[in-house]
């Protein structure tokens, strides 16, 4: 088997006014808390700023101290979890969207289609034309 970070897609950077932001990946332990708040309803006390506090860990301290917006620091929290619970694509979608459902269905239309694109060119490559069919014919009898 290949390494595990040949093919993982890595940490989330968080771009803003040319500082970059890398948000740790998620451990065991807060990756098994997580799955409790988000699929078991647990910790509802918890509201949606202390759940990004926790996914960024101290990211999430250093946004505060550079003075970044709440909007920047909540878009990165979201962006995190979805990352965590659906994968990186739709991550990327709730970052570009920042989770406006109508948009985010459009981005992940959009991303299909230039996936779909992509897989089409084939730089002139043919398809492997499928095999004969292996049923033998029959005569009729007489």
């Amino acid at each position: 088997m290949r390494e595990y970070t040949e093919f993982a897609d890595g940490a989330l950077v968080f771009p803003y006014k040319g500082k970059k932001y890398a948000a740790p990946e998620i451990g065991i332990k807060l990756g098994l808390r997580l799955n409790g708040i988000t699929n078991n309803g647990e910790e509802q006390d918890l509201d949606s700023v202390e759940l990004f506090k926790l996914v960024l860990g101290p990211v999430w301290d250093e946004m505060i101290a550079d003075g970044v917006p709440l909007t920047f620091a909540t878009r990165a929290g979201a962006t995190m979890l979805a990352d965590f619970q659906f994968g990186r694509a739709y991550a990327e979608a709730m970052w570009e969207t920042g989770g406006d459902p109508k948009a985010m269905t459009e981005y992940m239309k959009a991303r299909g289609n230039r996936a779909t694109r992509r897989s089409k060119s084939t730089g002139g490559a043919t398809k492997t034309p499928s095999p004969a069919s292996t049923k033998a014919t029959t005569s009729r009898s007489s």
